[in-house]
């Protein structure tokens, strides 16, 4: 994945995920997508991680996981509260 695509990605999730601003995210190829009409197109698995504070004294992980294709398309978006 090149650079373009990565910064374009981040700040997608930037925009939508306002709290992991800042987060660099962790990139990992996989092997493939589980529907067979894609299977020959790898796909990328960027991890946000960011802790966030919950009030004054607290603070919990924030974990915002995209599945990304080659060509930079969001394909599916999960996170963790």
């Amino acid at each position: 994945m090149d650079a373009k695509t990565l910064k374009s990605i981040t700040a997608q999730i930037y925009r939508k995920f306002p709290d992991m601003d800042g987060s660099k995210p962790t990139v990992r190829r996989q092997n493939g997508a589980q529907k067979a009409a894609a299977a020959h197109d790898p796909t990328y698995l960027l991890v946000f991680h960011k802790r966030v504070p919950i009030d004054s004294q607290r603070t919990i992980s924030r974990y915002v996981r995209v599945v990304v294709n080659e060509q930079g398309k969001i394909l599916k978006i999960t996170t963790s509260r």
